[in-house]
Formats: structure tokens, C-alpha cells, sequence
């Protein structure tokens, strides 16, 4: 079927998805796109001929950066001198902006895809992001139940992730083995979202055994394995539907009053070293 594509056209469809991001996006959530849109097939070898499509135009350079969350380079901060340091001191300065806040929140995606996405979008409210990458390892779910525990509030996980089987066995399996929640909201993707949005169907696993107690749960063909990846959705109002329901448990006044406050913080912070703060 590879052959019969016209690349292209794909090429050019795979630019607008990703100029359409606010922020980065990788060649996994370009494909889950193009996937939906009924423009490629979602197969192994199709997405291994898409990747290097889109390599060989950035090459070219007839295509935007995309992101690549397994091969980062991860340097350590660094600065030329300790002046450059000190000027840039009173920048790196933050608050908790959680504090004062009625709930201890966390926002959590289902795979790394999402992440870059998320810490975008929940900056300016200082919301931890985590991401679970499928059945996560007990350590990491020791670490963030330590975390939540030890804050006196009430606690909450917005989660987002797959609509298929393994998507939502990943969701009951974190919040089981984190034992530290008590409000939990999928956020997305939910059979509801699916239908509202008519998102098209892929191809599901013929062999996760958890499908046929998916399939009888939302009236599924048992014999015809689906899923829909939460990508699947337009960027803007994947970012709309997450901030909608972040929103309902950030007081706008409080977080206002918390990022005045780091405002003067950094204003005395640049009076200590002698520097004109401008904020």
C-alpha cells in the first residue's frame, strides 16, 4: 500500500499538522493524525516509511523540528562565567504556584508523547506532570504516592491516555498501585469524546487479552479489535479539554496573589546582586 501513497501530499498534510501544535510534536502523534484522517494506513512499515519521509525534508529543509523524547541530549545547565550566572539568577527563582491551592493536583499521560504537551500547558499553575509509560515500574509509583502522602491536602490525578483495552487496564493499575488519590478524572479519551468528536477507528491488538472485556463493556465487535489514540485529536482542543478541567480546581485569585509575590521575590533577589528588575 507504501507505494501507492503520495508522499507528497502526506509531507505537506504533516507540516500543517505540526505547525498546527503549540509546541513541539512528534513523528508518533504526526502519524496518529494522519492515521484519523484516513490518509495513511496505521501499520509498522508505513510509519518506518513516513519517518524517513519526514527526515529526508528536514534534511532538505523543507520541514519543521520534531520532537524525539527517547534520543534527548540532556546537558547539564552551564553558563559562561558567574556573572552570566547571576544575571540570570533572579529568572530561575519560582514559588510553589500549588500553594494556597484547596487540592494537590497531578495531571498524568498515559505515554512520554504527551509530555512536553502537558509541562507547556501547566507551567504557569506549577502542576506536576507524569507520565506513566504503560504498566510503570512499582518504584515510580512508590515515589509519587510518597509525594501526595506527605501533602496535607486533598488529592487529585487527571489522567489522560488511549481509548482502547490496555489504555484503560494502564489507568485502573496506576491508580491502584499508587493508593493515593482521592479524586480521579479521565480526561481524555473516553468513549463519550470518541463518538462526540467521530474520531475513526484503528486497528486494535488481536492478542491483548484484555479486549473481549473491553469490547462487551462499550459494545464492540468482539472479532474486530479497535482503538483510538488520544492524539487523535485536534491539538487546540486537546489543549482546551485539558485547561477546562484543570481550571475547575485552580483558584485564579490565589495563583495571581502566589505569582505576584514571586514577582517581588525576584525584584529583591535582583536588589541583593545589584541588578534593575524590569518585572
Amino acid at each position: 500500500m507504501s507505494a501507492r501513497i503520495k508522499w507528497q501530499g502526506i509531507i505537506d498534510r504533516a507540516r500543517d499538522i505540526v505547525d498546527g501544535y503549540d509546541g513541539g510534536v512528534t513523528v508518533r502523534q504526526v502519524m496518529y493524525r494522519l492515521v484519523c484522517a484516513g490518509l495513511l494506513p496505521n501499520t509498522a512499515p508505513t510509519y518506518r516509511r513516513l519517518s524517513s519521509q519526514l527526515a529526508q525534508a528536514r534534511r532538505d529543509g523543507l520541514f519543521p523540528d520534531l520532537i524525539d523524547t527517547i534520543r534527548e541530549v540532556h546537558v547539564p545547565p552551564a553558563w559562561p562565567d558567574a556573572d552570566a550566572f547571576k544575571a540570570d539568577m533572579p529568572q530561575w527563582f519560582r514559588l510553589d504556584r500549588t500553594r494556597g491551592q484547596e487540592w494537590a493536583l497531578c495531571v498524568a499521560a498515559e505515554k512520554d508523547t504527551l509530555r512536553q504537551l502537558l509541562t507547556g500547558w501547566l507551567a504557569e499553575y506549577g502542576i506536576p506532570v507524569l507520565v506513566v509509560r504503560g504498566f510503570g515500574s512499582q518504584s515510580y509509583a512508590d515515589v509519587v504516592r510518597e509525594r501526595m502522602r506527605s501533602d496535607s491536602r486533598p488529592t487529585a490525578l487527571l489522567y489522560l491516555g488511549d481509548f482502547d483495552a490496555s489504555g484503560s487496564d494502564i489507568e485502573r493499575d496506576w491508580v491502584k498501585r499508587t493508593d493515593c488519590w482521592e479524586r480521579v478524572e479521565r480526561v481524555l479519551l473516553t468513549d463519550e469524546q470518541v463518538r462526540e468528536y467521530q474520531l475513526p477507528p484503528a486497528e486494535g491488538k488481536r492478542d491483548d487479552p484484555r479486549w473481549p472485556r473491553f469490547a462487551h463493556r462499550y459494545g464492540f465487535d468482539i472479532d474486530r479489535p479497535v482503538q483510538w489514540e488520544v492524539e487523535a485529536l485536534e491539538p487546540a482542543e486537546l489543549k482546551r479539554l485539558v485547561l477546562e478541567t484543570v481550571d475547575t480546581y485552580i483558584d485564579r485569585q490565589i495563583l495571581a496573589q502566589v505569582m505576584a509575590e514571586e514577582e517581588q521575590q525576584r525584584g529583591r533577589l535582583a536588589g541583593i546582586l545589584g541588578q534593575r528588575h524590569d518585572g
